[in-house]
């Protein structure tokens, strides 16, 4: 019975605590920082449901670069809250409902939005999984990842094995998740699952600096590049290329492109380097 009353004491709790601090920069990236000290930022249903609520928000008010942080110095996103996974199939309540899992993804991959994992603390299970959904990965020097779920006697169920393979290759992916071993940042980076290692202290400082560098780019042109990216891991090489020339089409012709290229032309005639442009 004691048991019973601490474990709705930490439930009641989860479900009303803030959980995910939201910042807007001047130049309209979106900072969403997790702050869950209770339970390490193990990724509870109701932060997962905050986090794609914020995203969502965020995206619909015009907003497309996002950084995902940790207020925690040891811990990014850790795996996924197993009091809420054992909740559901054994007839208790949970944080939030876990269909927020499935919105949050399909918000990370949205197309309209460009996405920032500032990783300064260990990542494992479903945080890690949220980390390999982003378009952009910095973490700092000797942070860990891991997936183990195998230990669990569970798989991975948000792209642990699918994107993580095709960050890093079979190979490697297939150490994570079969043994579930646990990969330095800088190991990762060495097999392309990762953008940049910084040192201890400055993943947000290093995410804000791209952020700002991407938020200076057309959104049209940054969206419909996500949708190409995204499109071409999935389809045969002749039906992306088809897709690629077809996204092309449906924005060359537009106002925002016409008076880019006329604007680099003219410069050009004039005997001009362009200044904001490598070309």
């Amino acid at each position: 019975m004691a048991f019973f009353i601490f474990r709705v004491k930490i439930l009641n709790r989860l479900q009303m605590k803030k959980i995910i601090d939201k910042k807007i920069l001047p130049n309209g990236v979106v900072i969403l920082t997790m702050n869950n000290p209770e339970v390490n930022n193990n990724v509870t249903w109701k932060a997962v449901e905050d986090l794609y609520l914020e995203i969502k928000g965020s995206r619909e008010s015009g907003s497309n670069i996002f950084i995902l942080a940790s207020a925690l110095d040891d811990h990014w996103f850790e795996h996924a809250w197993l009091e809420d996974i054992l909740a559901l199939y054994e007839g208790r309540e949970t944080t939030a409902p876990g269909v927020s899992w499935f919105y949050l993804m399909k918000e990370i991959t949205h197309p309209d939005i460009i996405s920032i994992s500032s990783i300064n603390g260990r990542a494992s299970g479903g945080g890690a999984e949220i980390g390999w959904a982003c378009d952009f990965r910095i973490a700092e020097e000797g942070v860990k990842f891991c997936q183990p779920e195998i230990d669990l006697n569970l798989t991975t169920g948000l792209g642990g094995t699918s994107r993580l393979a095709r960050l890093i290759g079979p190979t490697k992916a297939a150490e994570l998740i079969f043994l579930g071993s646990e990969f330095s940042a800088e190991y990762i980076y060495q097999l392309k699952g990762i953008n940049e290692i910084v040192k201890r202290g400055n993943s947000l400082e290093s995410s804000i600096e791209l952020a700002n560098k991407l938020s200076k780019k057309p959104k049209d042109a940054l969206s419909l590049l996500k949708k190409i990216l995204n499109d071409s891991l999935e389809l045969p090489l002749t039906s992306a290329l088809k897709n690629e020339q077809d996204l092309f089409q449906s924005i060359v012709n537009s106002e925002g492109a016409t008076k880019k290229m006329r604007e680099i032309q003219n410069q050009y005639f004039k005997g001009k380097k362009p200044k904001d442009i490598i070309y």
